[in-house]
């Protein structure tokens, strides 16, 4: 079987490709065609569409493969076309929709009303013509059979999950307690509000921030700059953390998320995207309102001063985890559905 995986390159999409790689190793025949984000030219043209020219410029390019796995559907949009009529499967991490309600956080924004009803038109055509549709999330799969009429049977939920490392990370408390919070994009995962909650709990407890933004070390905090996914250094620092805390404005799929409840940790985060169907409210962590940072004082503090609570849900968090989100085993089974609709 020729299978061939087209890959969009942006956000926490890189860390999805390299677990499909180590899946795809073994299989003869499977080629990966990265799609990196690419500025706008002379024509304004939407990444959607500059994204899938390049990745049907680029399979046209190649033999036709027996199916073709698009991630995430800005790159699918001309999947017909780009297999050759051949089969095809898409993922997605959010639908279009479901991005239009956190446009703002994304850079994105809604086109006029004809233009949202044409791209609406096409999505519902290339998702309904898809053999299989691979959904990150179940808040995503509910939006793909209800906004965009694809038969739910034809949806696997397939998380991506954190590699086998992540869930082999020993867990110890016996020092005063770390907040960790990853994320590149700083003010929108919230970042910057994790900080005004954090200057009320410095005496309790450490901060411990990887990001590639510009931060200046204070008092109690520490920076981790330039770790990559799967990295020692990324490793080291859900490692010496306690808790999780990402009070993100907009999310669709939190990979660092799932990272974190492979490494044990209870998660501190808001109820945006799919994040209360990966985070139980009460059991593996703790679901706060976006932009309060009372609620995130208050869920950081309950975990600071309660260590057996820490360990409960971040017992539940790594179980929860290895279920649903090993992306080694979900990696395996996604290229098992390929193989499956060819």
């Amino acid at each position: 079987m020729k299978l061939s995986l087209c890959l969009e390159q942006t956000l926490g999409h890189r860390a999805h490709t390299r677990n499909l790689e180590r899946a795809t190793e073994g299989i003869q025949g499977a080629s990966v065609v990265r799609v990196e984000y690419r500025e706008r030219g002379r024509l304004p043209l939407p990444w959607t569409v500059r994204g899938s020219m390049d990745a049907c410029r680029e399979l046209r390019r190649r033999p036709a493969a027996d199916v073709t796995f698009f991630h995430t559907q800005s790159i699918g949009l001309f999947a017909a076309h780009a297999t050759r009529g051949a089969k095809y499967a898409i993922s997605v991490d959010a639908t279009p929709r479901q991005m239009d309600t956190m446009g703002d956080w994304y850079g994105h924004r809604r086109n006029s009303g004809p233009i949202e009803v044409a791209k609406c038109f096409l999505y519902r055509r290339v998702l309904q013509r898809a053999a299989i549709v691979v959904a990150w999330s179940d808040w995503a799969q509910e939006s793909l059979v209800t906004d965009y009429g694809v038969q739910r049977r034809r949806v696997a939920v397939v998380h991506p999950g954190a590699p086998g490392e992540f869930f082999r990370i020993p867990r110890t408390r016996l020092r005063r307690p770390t907040i960790l919070f990853v994320g590149g994009d700083f003010d929108r995962k919230g970042g910057a509000l994790l900080l005004e909650a954090f200057a009320a709990l410095r005496e309790q407890a450490n901060l411990l921030v990887v990001t590639s933004a510009p931060l200046s070390e204070a008092l109690g905090v520490e920076v981790v700059r330039n770790a990559s996914p799967g990295s020692p250094e990324l490793l080291d620092a859900y490692s010496r953390s306690d808790i999780f805390c990402l009070p993100t404005f907009g999310d669709c799929t939190s990979i660092a998320i799932e990272e974190a409840m492979a490494a044990g940790l209870p998660v501190v985060t808001t109820g945006v995207g799919s994040n209360p169907s990966t985070v139980i409210d009460g059991c593996s962590g703790m679901i706060v309102q976006p932009g309060s940072v009372a609620e995130v004082v208050t869920a950081l503090a309950r975990l600071i001063d309660d260590g057996e609570l820490r360990r409960t849900m971040g017992q539940n968090a790594r179980e929860a985890a290895a279920l649903d989100m090993d992306a080694e085993k979900n990696a395996r089974r996604l290229v098992g559905l390929l193989k499956g609709a060819a």
